[in-house]
């Protein structure tokens, strides 16, 4: 994770003195827990004792909470990767075994997945405890030394929230922890969600009261915008509509505004522009910090990012973009391998589809900067299994490498909240009182980002599924999408869904498949909640496990 003082100079980001004391940090949290045995303060070493001292010391346990945002570089999820939630909905489709059998309902309560993202959202809340717990002995004796330190309290407390809240959204009840757990911890039981939540709300009234305006800040940090958006996410998780809107309307007056170009909100050459509220910072190629991983998940061998096609897009997706010309114009690039039945079942829908997926007949520039048209003339085609790839977050030509992608992940972004705004108001007031200034201002603002030929909705005439919709074809594979399907019950789709999407046959045709995967299973009575693997629950001798799982 990585600052810098202003947008403009954003791909020169951290000094390498700065990423080095983050390191120094987190080999002392490993050290400390490792061997009593060892000198307490050897005087050519750090200790605990030794170094939280000086704002630079505080900087570096900052910076090491900002690094629990992108996880482990192979873990399937983290806020990071917040994406990759978007599989276990009709939406999306994974390569990956234990992703799969999660999207269908048939996960065992020791996936990997299920155990690395507890363990990755507890590392974020143990690395903000630790700060918390030792930033007072920290000397802030500059001017206005009490504003930075609170600033910085705010972000850690902002960060803390941000890891609870999707331990509450994916397990419920959890353990609480305000200060780095001890011995005596071992037998902790899950707290009721709603003290976690209590928790997160007061977290985010210190970081709002404490942090910077937008645009005042180093790229890459919390702002009040911020903890803001998460204030968003958690009314609408308790489904305080009131709360929801009210949060969004302060959003809405800070300067954020819509890009003009869809394809440009996610945009290696437009990073940090107005739409984004929150995104995890990347740099490309340095010894001093390394790029994200997430695109390897999103993109496909033919990519610079050399990917493993794990994010795949449905044809159920596809259908929710809008056909707004029935008898397009365009002309099958590969007459001879692409069907036309296939190549024009995508013409003619919302733009956004295009810059969401890869789809047959649509060229890509690959690794060695050349133009490829998919699917024929893709590497190692066969690993998509819908016929299909993801678009967004994959960057095209040679300006990604495996594993050191240079984009950044956008977290919480303006229409998001526009979104999210409306369905809050549709809610609250009911959906035929909504006027017609906020759908101006809302859902066909930015409909007409996207198009000047969508219809636009009026007021009386839009239905909660409209503005369902609109938040699945414009945050596609964002991850969103699932937070979304839960809360408003559409996730129960998952019971019975097929996924359905195209069979290649490498260099040869492409066809229709009207079943990738074998029908997928949800129990709402226990698919909601994620399971707490074994070794987490012998670890922890107070845990219980969530309704409808068993060893």
């Amino acid at each position: 994770m990585c600052f810098t003082k202003n947008r403009a100079m954003k791909k020169n980001k951290i000094k390498d003195t700065f990423k080095a004391s983050v390191h120094m940090l987190l080999m002392l949290m490993i050290l400390v827990s490792c061997d009593d045995k060892l000198e307490t303060n050897p005087p050519d070493q750090l200790s605990s004792e030794t170094f939280w001292r000086t704002i630079g010391d505080a900087n570096a346990g900052l910076a090491a909470i900002y690094d629990g945002l992108q996880g482990n570089s192979r873990d399937k999820l983290s806020w990071s990767k917040l994406g990759y939630f978007d599989v276990f909905t009709p939406i999306g489709n994974s390569r990956n075994g234990g992703a799969r059998r999660i999207a269908e309902g048939g996960g065992t309560v020791n996936e990997g997945i299920f155990r690395n993202f507890w363990r990755a959202m507890y590392k974020g809340v143990v690395r903000a405890n630790d700060f918390l717990d030792n930033i007072d002995r920290v000397s802030f004796d500059i001017p206005n030394g009490e504003v930075e330190k609170n600033r910085m309290i705010g972000e850690a407390r902002f960060l803390r929230a941000m890891y609870y809240y999707l331990l509450v959204e994916q397990y419920g009840d959890v353990p609480l922890f305000t200060s780095v757990p001890g011995i005596e911890d071992a037998s902790a039981t899950r707290a009721p969600k709603a003290e976690v939540i209590a928790l997160i709300k007061e977290d985010l009234a210190f970081a709002f009261a404490n942090l910077p305006n937008p645009g005042t800040e180093e790229t890459g940090r919390a702002t009040k915008g911020a903890a803001k958006a998460l204030e968003v996410k958690i009314a609408l998780y308790e489904k305080n509509w009131a709360a929801a809107a009210a949060a969004c309307e302060t959003i809405m007056t800070m300067g954020y505004a819509l890009v003009p170009e869809f394809e440009d909100v996610i945009n290696i050459d437009n990073e940090n522009n107005d739409e984004v509220i929150f995104d995890v910072e990347h740099v490309f190629m340095t010894d001093a910090e390394p790029g994200g991983s997430f695109e390897k998940y999103y993109a496909f061998r033919s990519s610079a990012a050399s990917g493993w096609s794990e994010i795949q897009p449905t044809r159920w997706l596809v259908e929710q973009y809008e056909v707004l010309d029935p008898n397009p114009t365009s002309v099958n690039p590969d007459p001879e391998r692409i069907p036309n039945e296939v190549f024009y079942f995508f013409e003619g829908r919302d733009p956004r589809m295009d810059k969401t997926i890869l789809r047959a007949g649509k060229t890509f520039v690959n690794q060695f900067n050349t133009s490829i048209v998919h699917p024929h003339e893709f590497s190692a085609i066969n690993h998509t299994q819908t016929g299909m790839h993801m678009r967004k977050y994959v960057i095209p030509g040679p300006g990604s490498a495996n594993f050191d992608s240079p984009l950044d992940f956008i977290i919480f972004r303006y229409a998001d909240i526009l979104l999210n705004y409306l369905e809050a108001v549709a809610m609250r007031d009911g959906i035929n009182t909504v006027s017609q200034e906020i759908l101006d201002q809302t859902i066909n603002a930015i409909r007409i980002r996207a198009s000047n030929t969508l219809p636009l909705f009026t007021s009386g005439n839009i239905t909660m599924e409209d503005i369902y919709h609109e938040r699945i074809v414009e945050l596609a594979m964002e991850g969103w999408t699932y937070f979304d399907m839960k809360r408003n019950g559409m996730i129960e789709m998952n019971d019975g869904y097929v996924v359905q999407g195209l069979r290649i046959k490498a260099g040869q045709t492409i066809e229709f498949n009207n079943q990738v995967r074998p029908p997928r299973f949800f129990d709402p009575n226990k698919h909601y909640l994620w399971p707490i693997t074994i070794d987490e629950l012998e670890r922890g001798e107070g845990l219980e496990q969530n309704p409808g799982y068993t060893d």
